[in-house]
């Protein structure tokens, strides 16, 4: 079954010591299970995750991003140490806050 479609675009705007960096941005789509749009603005709302918007969305769409290549690779050794504390992770995360 298809996927959502999404491109991917970071580009660079300034480095460590705030001078401005001349690099072409990268660009690349890729396709998710999920809608990542959507995940981003459910984590913004969470009050449990109160990161702020932009680190909301960079750890909605990190996240997301991270487990579509993890799912489509798991018996890929790279990931054996981190498919149970993952799976655990993702589970606490859609149960959200407890108590």
């Amino acid at each position: 079954m298809p996927g959502h479609r999404f491109r991917i675009t970071v580009e660079a705007l300034n480095d460590r010591k705030g001078d401005p960096v001349d690099k072409a941005p990268l660009s690349f789509e890729v396709e998710n299970h999920d809608d990542i749009l959507g995940i981003v603005e459910r984590i913004k709302s969470r009050e449990d995750l109160n990161f702020g918007e932009d680190k909301s969305a960079a750890f909605a769409v990190g996240l997301k991003l991270f487990s579509e290549v993890m799912i489509e690779n798991r018996k890929h050794p790279v990931f054996a140490p981190l498919r149970e504390a993952f799976k655990e992770f993702m589970v606490g995360l859609k149960k959200g806050p407890q108590g």
